[in-house]
C-alpha cells in the first residue's frame, strides 16, 4: 500500500480547491497548513489528519469529533469549515486567524528581554480557561493545551496606547478527542512538552477530567509569569519575579498539584481564581510590599534601621534553597540552549539509520546529584557538562516494542552484539543525558520516585515499553526501571560502567545520576544493555540474522570461561557507586 501524503508545497492545490500558502505546524493531530480558497479568496486553515488517529477505519470516530467540534461554539475557539479528504487522507478546515502561537509570542518577548505584565498573563491564561471550559461543557477534555496550539493576538488601544486588547483562540477543539492519551506526550524530536499534560494523563490508565485542561493552563500561566516552564522541582513564582501579589503563588500550588483532586475542579473555577488576584493589587506591584513601606515611613529613620535589621535576620540566605534555585536556574538555561528540531528534520536524521533509534540533539545536559535527590546518596553536585548529537535505541536489546530484553550478559558480549548490528555500546554519558530528557530530571519521567511509572527497578523486570510513561522526553524507554545497562565507560582496568538501577533499591538505583561499575566478565539477571551510533556512522544496512546456538545463556557461558580459568566461585566484586 502507499505510503498517505501528509507534506506538501506552497502553491499546491487540495482537493481543486485549497491552495497551499504555508506550512504553520505538526503535532498530534496532524499537519496544519494556511491556505486560500480558490474560489471564495478567502484565507482557512487546513489540517490534514494523520492517518494513525482519522484513517478509513476510524471513520466514525471522525465524523463523530468533527460534529462535535462543529457544535461547540465560543469566542474563544477557532470555528471549524468543513470535513473533506484529498489523496486518501481525511481533512478539516476552520477559520484563519491573525495572531502568533502563544509559543512564538513567548518567544518574542524572551528574545526582547521583556516580561508580560500580570494583567496580560492572566488575560491570555484566562482566554484560554474560557476556550477549554466550553470544550468540557460539550463533553470533551482538551488534554492537549500547548503553547503551539493556543493563538493569540495582541493590540494597544487608548491614549499612549496603554491599554492591551488581547484575542485569544484555542485550537482543533473536539478533533483532540481523536488522539490516543499515549500519543499526547509524543515530542520527543523538538519541544519535549509532554510537561504540559496532566500527571494522570501519563499512567497506564488516564484518568479524563477537566482537572487535566487545569494542569495544562497552569503551566501556561506560570510560564507566562516567570519566562520558563515549572519543571521538576519548581520555585513559587514571586520567588523569581519580583512584584506579585500572594495570591499568583496559592493559584499556581493549586493549579499544578499532582493530585488531580486537589486542582481546581474545572478551568472555570482556574479563571475565577485569577482573577482574585487582583483583589486590591495596583500597578503590578505586591500589596505586601507597599504596605510594607507605608509602616516604614511612618516611624522614623532610627526604627527604620532596626525593622530593616529584622528583616534582614528573618530572610537571611538558606543554602539548601540557593541551591535549589541554581538547580532550577541551570536545568531553565539548558532546556532553552538546546535547539528545537522538527519532527520533519528529525526524520531526516534517521532515515539512514536502524529503526527504533531515537535522536538526542547536541547540547549540554547536567551529571551529578541535583540538589532535590536523595540526600544520603552522596556524589559530586550537577554541573552542566557537553555532548555531541548520538542515536540511541528506544529499548534495551534486541530493541523491539513488547519484547522481552536479553539479560545476563557480560559486557563484551554487549559489546559484539551492538557492533554486530552497525552500532556501538552508549558511554555512561549519553545513557544520562538519554534519561535525563531535555529537562534534565532527577528521574526520566520526574523529579520523584514513583514505582508506578517504571516498576522497582530491577527486582520489577518486564518486556520493552510494558509501561508506557517510562520514558524521558527524549523518547527513550526503561532506563529508569527494567534492567541495568552496561556502557562502554572503563572506570578501572577490566571494569565497565553500569547505569540504570541498584538491586533492591529503586528509589536510589534507578536516578538517571547513579553509578556504579562491574568486572566485564560478570553477567547476571538483572543486566542487560542498548546501542547507540553517531550520526556519522554512515549507510546502514539490515545485519544478517543471530544463529539460535547463540543465544545460550550469557551467563552459563561466564561460568564456563571460569572453570576453565580455575576461577568459579568467586564473587565477580562491584565497587561502590561513584556518583
Amino acid at each position: 500500500m502507499a505510503k498517505l501524503q501528509l507534506e506538501y508545497a506552497p502553491g499546491e492545490v487540495l482537493a481543486e480547491k485549497y491552495e497551499i500558502i504555508e506550512l504553520l505546524d505538526e503535532g498530534p493531530l496532524g499537519v496544519t497548513y494556511r491556505c486560500r480558497h480558490l474560489r471564495h479568496d478567502n484565507r482557512v486553515r487546513l489540517i490534514m489528519l494523520d492517518p494513525r488517529i482519522a484513517g478509513r477505519e476510524h471513520k466514525d470516530a471522525i465524523i463523530a469529533a468533527f460534529k462535535l467540534a462543529r457544535s461547540v461554539e465560543h469566542k474563544n475557539l477557532l470555528r471549524l469549515g468543513e470535513l473533506g479528504q484529498h489523496a486518501g487522507v481525511a481533512f478539516v478546515t476552520m477559520e484563519d486567524f491573525e495572531g502568533q502561537t502563544l509559543r512564538e509570542l513567548m518567544d518574542e518577548v524572551k528574545s526582547q528581554n521583556g516580561e508580560f505584565t500580570l494583567r496580560e498573563a492572566a488575560q491570555i491564561a484566562m482566554g484560554v480557561c474560557e476556550a477549554a471550559s466550553a470544550s468540557n461543557s460539550a463533553g470533551s477534555v482538551v488534554r492537549a493545551i500547548r503553547p503551539e496550539h493556543v493563538l493569540v493576538a495582541m493590540r494597544r488601544t487608548g491614549p499612549g496606547g496603554k491599554n492591551v486588547v488581547i484575542e485569544v483562540k484555542l485550537i482543533g477543539v473536539g478533533l483532540w478527542d481523536l488522539v490516543p492519551d499515549d500519543a499526547m506526550g509524543e515530542d520527543e524530536f523538538a519541544r519535549a512538552e509532554g510537561h504540559y499534560l496532566a500527571p494522570e494523563l501519563k499512567g497506564v490508565e488516564p484518568a479524563i477530567t477537566p482537572a487535566a485542561d487545569v494542569y495544562s493552563i497552569g503551566m501556561l500561566f506560570y510560564e507566562l509569569l516567570t519566562g520558563a516552564p515549572p519543571l521538576g522541582t519548581y520555585l513559587p513564582p514571586r520567588q523569581k519575579r519580583e512584584g506579585l501579589p500572594k495570591h499568583v503563588d496559592d493559584v499556581v500550588e493549586v493549579a499544578l498539584s499532582p493530585a488531580a483532586s486537589d486542582r481546581h475542579p474545572t478551568p472555570a473555577d482556574l479563571a475565577a481564581d485569577i482573577q482574585r488576584c487582583f483583589e486590591g493589587y495596583h500597578d503590578d506591584s505586591d500589596a505586601d510590599t507597599s504596605m510594607f513601606i507605608k509602616i516604614v515611613v511612618g516611624l522614623g529613620t532610627v526604627v527604620v534601621a532596626a525593622v530593616a535589621a529584622v528583616v534582614y535576620q528573618q530572610s537571611a540566605i538558606d543554602p539548601y534553597q540557593e541551591a535549589i534555585k541554581a538547580d532550577i536556574a541551570m536545568r531553565n538555561q539548558i532546556l532553552e540552549s538546546h535547539a528545537r528540531v522538527s519532527p520533519e528534520e528529525a526524520r531526516e536524521l534517521l532515515k539512514d539509520h536502524p529503526p527504533n533509534m531515537r535522536y538526542v540533539p547536541a547540547g549540554q545536559y547536567l551529571t551529578g546529584r541535583l540538589t532535590q535527590e536523595l540526600q544520603e546518596v552522596g556524589g559530586p553536585p550537577a554541573a552542566a557538562a557537553e555532548l555531541p548529537a548520538f542515536l540511541i535505541d528506544m529499548f534495551e536489546y534486541p530493541n523491539l516494542a513488547g519484547a522481552p530484553p536479553e539479560y545476563a550478559i557480560t559486557w563484551r558480549k554487549a559489546n559484539e552484539l551492538c557492533t554486530d548490528q552497525g552500532k556501538r555500546l552508549c558511554t555512561a554519558e549519553e545513557l544520562e543525558k538519554a534519561c535525563r530528557g531535555p529537562e534534565n530530571f532527577v528521574y526520566s519521567y520526574g523529579d520523584t520516585f514513583d514505582p508506578e511509572f517504571c516498576g522497582n527497578g530491577v527486582d520489577d523486570v518486564h518486556p520493552s515499553g510494558h509501561f508506557p510513561q517510562c520514558k524521558s522526553n527524549w523518547g527513550v524507554y526503561d532506563v529508569s526501571g527494567n534492567f541495568r545497562e552496561w556502557t562502554s565507560s572503563q572506570r578501572n582496568e577490566g571494569r565497565y560502567v553500569v547505569k540504570g538501577g541498584l538491586p533492591q533499591s529503586a528509589e536510589r538505583g534507578t536516578r538517571c545520576a547513579y553509578t556504579t561499575d562491574l568486572l566485564a566478565t560478570y553477567a547476571d539477571d538483572t543486566i542487560s544493555f542498548r546501542c547507540c551510533r553517531d550520526l556519522d556512522a554512515g549507510a546502514w544496512s539490515e545485519p544478517k540474522p543471530r544463529d539460535p546456538n547463540e543465544k545460550k545463556n550469557d551467563a552459563q557461558r561466564t561460568i564456563e570461561e571460569k572453570k576453565a580459568a580455575g576461577t568459579e566461585g568467586e564473587a565477580p566484586a562491584e565497587t561502590p557507586p561513584a556518583e
